[in-house]
C-alpha cells in the first residue's frame, strides 16, 4: 500500500498559510485605515504645537536680549546724552557697539539692532554711528518713536523694503510716549522662523505659514506670499476666530483639506498648516501597497517553505517508510510473501527507528571505549596530574598496550620546526600521529632498559613519557638524550623535516610526571634561542644573567634614541645588538615577545604621534600574532625591524610636512609685518594669496604662534600705534588710519584693551617722562 503523505501535507499547509495571511492582511488594512486619520490629526497637532512653542521661545529670547540691552549703562548714555562726540562718549559708544555685536553673534535669529536717540538725532548699530538725516533709507525707524505701546511685534514697514519683522522697544520702556527719548528696533530673520516648518509630516515648505490677528502672512517659505492676506480663503474666518489649537475641514474641488492652527498667547499670531486630501490618500495608499506586498511575499515564502519542507523531510520520510514496509514484507528467503500484507503501523515504525538509534548509540559507545581513545585519555590524565597512583593506573595501561616502570620518569616534548611550511604540504595531525608511532617503535628498540609511550598533546606538539628500570638522574637523563638524538636523526632522514625536543627533569615517583611535563613544555619555548633541530635541557638554557639583562634594557633605550633621531640604518644596527644581548640572557619566547612589544611602545612614545598610537592599538593583536608565530630570533628581529622602519618612515614624512608648514607661516608673518596697515587684511585674504584654505591657515597659525590671527594682527598694529604716538605729533585719527583702522572707535577700543588706557592718556603719560 503506497502512502501519499507529502502531497497531502503540502496541500493542507499551503491552504492554511494562505488563509492566515489573507485574513491577517485584511484585518490590518481595515484597522489601519480607521486609525490613520486620527493618528495624522493628533500627530500633526502635536508637531504644530511644538513648532509654535519653538517660535515663541525664539521670540522671547530675542525680547529678553533686547530688554537687557536697554538696561545697560552704555545704552542709557546713548539715549540721554546730547551726542557730543567726545573721546569719552565715543569710547562708551564703542563698548555699546561691542555689546550689540556680541548679541547678534550669539543669536543668529537677529539680523540687526538699531538704536535711535531723539536727543542727538543719531542712529547706532553694531557697525555704524551716524545722524539719521544722512541715511534716508532708515527714516522709517522714526515712525515708531511716538508709539503708544511699550513694546510690540511688527511686520517690517514697506519703507524698510524687507520681508523680515521687527521687535520695537521704546526707551525708557516703562515711560509714557511723551517721556521717551528714543527707540530700539530689532530686525528678526524671517527665514529662521520659516525653516522650523520643515519638521511637519506633509510639509513641502509652502503649505505652512505664520499670520497675525488680521490674517496677514508674516512668515512663509515663498517671500512673495509675505504681507499677503488669507482672508480670501473660505477657512480664514473660522481659523482667525478661534483660540488655542485645533483644526477645521475645508471642502474643495480636489477633495477635503484639513487646516491645522495653533494660536500663540505670547504674540497673538497663528501658525497655520494645510494638509490636502491627496496627501492623506498617499498615506493610505502606501499602507495598502505595503500590506499587499507583504502578503505576496509571505505567500511566496509560505509556498516555498512548504515545498522545501516537503522535499527535504516528508518525501524522504515517505520513501523511508516504504522501504521499511518492503523489508517487513519479505520472507526469510528474500522473496515476496504470497499473501497481501497490511501497511506498516506507526507503532512498528517507532520500534524500528528506536532499534536503529539504540544500535547507533551502542556502536558509538564501543568506539569511545576503543583502545586508541582510551590510551589517549589515560595519557592525558597522567600528564595533567589527574592520575597519580601507579598501582591504580597499571591495569589500564596494560589494557591499552602501554608498559611503564613504577619509578624513574622523564617527559619529552616534541615539536616540528618550520610549522608554517609544514601546514602547507599536509595535515599537521597526520605528521604528529606518524611521529608518535615512530617514537614508540624507537622506545621498544631499546629493549627493557627504557619503556614508554607517546601521544599527540595538541595541534602542534607531541609528548613522550619515558620510564627507566633503574639508574640515577645523570644516567637516565643521558639515556633520554641519546634516544632523542637518534629520534631526531631518524625523522630528519625519513620525514625530511627537523624537530626540536625539550627534556624535562628526572623524577623517581609516578605522581611527579606532571612536573617533568611542565618543565619540558616550558623549555620548548626556548627553541627561539637555540634555533631549529634543537635538543633542549635545563642545563642548556641556564639561568638569567642580571648584568646582561641590564645590557638588554640599555639596548632598548638605544633603539628609542635612534627612532627619535629618525635614523633607520642605525636603528637596524641597534636592533641586531639588542637581539644578540637578549640571546645571551636565555630569555624564553614569551619574554622575547613582550620585549619586542615594549620596544614598539617606547618607540611610539618617542614619536609622540596620536595617529600612530591609534594605529598600533588597532593592529596590536595582529602584531602580537606575528611575533608569536616566529620560531627563531632572526624571524622575530625581521618582524621588529619592519615595524621600526614603517614608524621611522612615518616620522620622516611628518617632519617634512611640519618643515613646509613652518616656512609657509614664516612667509605669512613676514607679509603681515609689511602690510599690517592695509585695512582689508584678513585670514581669508591671506588664504587666497597663499593658495590654502582659511581653516587650515588658522590651524597652522595657532600651532606656530600660539595665538589666533586676529590677536596677532591687533598686537602688530598696537605696537605700530605705540611708536607713532611717542615719535610723531600725528593726530589720533591719522594714526588709526596709518595702522590699518578705518573705524576710529575700533582703534580706541583695541588700544585701551591692549594698553589699559586711551591713546591720549598713553601719550600724555609717556611724554611727561
Amino acid at each position: 500500500m503506497k502512502r501519499r503523505i507529502s502531497a497531502k501535507v503540502q496541500l493542507i499547509y499551503t491552504a492554511l498559510f494562505i488563509l492566515i495571511i489573507l485574513t491577517t492582511v485584511a484585518i490590518s488594512y481595515i484597522s489601519s485605515i480607521r486609525q490613520l486619520e486620527a493618528q495624522v490629526i493628533g500627530s500633526n497637532q502635536n508637531v504644530l504645537s511644538q513648532i509654535s512653542k519653538r517660535v515663541d521661545s525664539t521670540l522671547q529670547e530675542i525680547d529678553l536680549t533686547t530688554i537687557n540691552l536697554l538696561r545697560s549703562n552704555d545704552t542709557r548714555s546713548f539715549f540721554e546724552d546730547s551726542g557730543l562726540d567726545t573721546p569719552q562718549h565715543l569710547l562708551g559708544l564703542s563698548m555699546l557697539q561691542d555689546q550689540l555685536g556680541n548679541s547678534l553673534g550669539a543669536n543668529f535669529n537677529m539680523k540687526g539692532i538699531y538704536l535711535y536717540s531723539e536727543n542727538s538725532g543719531k542712529l547706532l548699530s553694531a557697525s555704524d554711528y551716524y545722524p539719521l538725516e544722512s541715511a534716508p533709507s532708515m527714516g522709517w525707524i522714526k515712525s515708531f518713536t511716538g508709539s503708544a505701546q511699550a513694546g510690540k511685534w511688527n511686520a517690517s514697514p514697506p519703507a524698510a523694503q524687507s520681508s523680515d519683522f521687527l521687535l520695537v522697544r521704546n526707551y525708557p520702556f516703562t515711560a509714557g510716549p511723551k517721556d521717551r527719548s528714543g527707540v530700539m528696533v530689532t530686525l528678526i530673520n524671517e527665514k529662521s522662523i520659516s525653516k522650523m516648518f520643515d519638521d511637519l509630516q506633509f510639509s513641502d515648505s509652502y503649505n505652512v505659514f505664520l499670520v497675525d490677528g488680521n490674517g496677514n502672512v508674516l512668515s512663509h517659505k515663498d517671500p512673495k506670499q509675505i504681507h499677503q492676506s488669507i482672508l480670501d480663503n473660505s477657512y480664514a474666518s473660522r481659523v482667525l476666530a478661534r483660540d488655542g489649537r485645533g483644526y477645521v475641514a475645508e471642502k474643495t474641488a480636489n477633495g477635503r483639506n484639513l487646516i491645522f492652527y495653533d494660536n500663540s498667547s505670547y504674540t497673538g499670531w497663528k501658525l497655520i498648516y494645510i494638509v490636502s486630501q491627496h496627501q492623506l490618500s498617499t498615506l493610505s495608499l502606501t499602507v495598502r501597497y505595503i500590506l499587499i506586498g507583504m502578503a505576496l511575499l509571505m505567500v511566496i515564502i509560505a509556498v516555498s517553505a512548504t515545498r522545501f519542507v516537503n522535499h527535504r523531510w516528508y518525501a524522504p520520510m515517505e520513501f523511508f517508510i516504504g522501504r521499511l514496509e518492503e523489508i517487513t514484507e519479505r520472507t526469510p528467503s528474500g522473496f515476496q510473501s504470497g499473501a497481501s500484507s497490511s501497511a506498516l503501523s506507526y507503532n512498528d515504525l517507532h520500534n524500528r527507528i528506536e532499534q536503529v538509534f539504540t544500535g547507533y548509540s551502542n556502536a558509538e559507545k564501543k568506539l569511545h571505549e576503543s583502545i586508541p581513545a582510551l590510551k589517549l585519555q589515560i595519557m592525558f590524565d597522567i600528564l595533567t596530574g589527574n592520575r597519580t597512583k601507579f598501582a591504580s593506573v597499571e591495569p589500564m595501561l596494560k589494557h591499552v598496550g602501554i608498559e611503564l616502570y613504577p619509578e624513574h620518569y622523564i617527559v619529552l616534548t616534541i615539536e616540528f620546526d618550520n610549522k608554517a611550511m609544514l601546514e602547507k604540504v599536509g595535515d599537521m595531525n597526520l605528521y604528529l600521529y606518524a611521529l608518535c608511532n615512530v617514537a614508540e617503535e624507537m622506545i621498544r628498540s631499546r629493549q627493557d632498559k627504557v619503556k614508554g609511550a607517546a601521544i599527540q598533546m595538541n595541534d602542534e606538539q607531541a609528548v613522550m613519557i619515558l620510564s627507566f628500570r633503574a639508574g640515577g638522574n645523570a644516567e637516565n637523563t643521558a639515556e633520554a638524550r641519546s634516544l632523542s638524538e637518534d629520534f631526531m636523526a631518524y625523522v630528519e632522514v625519513q620525514f625530511r623535516r627537523t624537530i626540536s625536543i625539550s627534556i624535562g627533569g628526572h623524577y623517581d615517583h609516578f605522581h611527579d610526571i606532571r612536573r617533568s611535563y611542565l618543565e619540558s613544555a616550558g623549555l620548548i619555548s626556548c627553541k627561539i634561542l637555540l634555533g631549529h633541530n634543537a635538543l633542549i635541557t635545563s642545563s642548556d638554557v641556564g639561568a638569567w644573567d642580571s648584568g646582561r639583562l641590564l645590557e638588554v634594557f640599555e639596548s632598548v633605550d638605544a633603539v628609542q634614541e635612534t627612532v627619535k633621531q629618525v635614523n633607520a640604518e642605525k636603528t637596524g644596527i641597534v636592533l641586531e645588538e639588542l637581539f644578540k644581548r637578549a640571546a645571551r640572557c636565555n630569555l624564553s619566547k614569551e619574554m622575547m615577545v613582550q620585549l619586542c612589544l615594549q620596544v614598539i611602545l617606547k618607540a611610539l612614545r618617542t614619536a609622540a604621534d596620536s595617529s600612530l598610537n591609534e594605529q598600533f592599538q588597532t593592529e596590536h593583536e595582529a602584531v602580537f600574532i606575528r611575533l608569536q608565530q616566529c620560531e627563531t630570533l632572526y624571524e622575530m628581529r625581521m618582524v621588529l625591524s619592519s615595524l621600526m622602519a614603517e614608524l621611522i618612515q612615518s616620522l620622516q614624512e611628518k617632519r617634512s610636512m611640519k618643515k613646509k608648514s613652518g616656512e609657509l607661516i614664516e612667509s605669512v608673518l613676514s607679509y603681515v609685518t609689511e602690510h599690517y596697515a592695509e585695512s582689508d587684511i584678513s585670514v581669508n585674504y591671506l588664504a587666497d594669496r597663499f593658495n590654502i584654505s582659511p581653516n587650515y591657515l588658522s590651524k597652522l597659525f595657532k600651532e606656530y604662534t600660539f595665538s589666533n590671527f586676529v590677536d596677532y594682527l591687533i598686537e602688530v598694529r598696537m605696537k605700530a600705534a605705540h611708536r607713532l604716538l611717542l615719535e610723531t605729533p600725528m593726530k589720533l585719527n591719522d594714526i588709526a588710519e596709518q595702522v590699518g583702522y578705518t573705524n576710529f572707535s575700533s582703534f580706541l577700543r583695541n588700544f585701551k584693551k591692549h594698553y589699559g588706557m586711551t591713546p591720549t592718556e598713553y601719550r600724555q603719560l609717556h611724554l611727561k617722562r
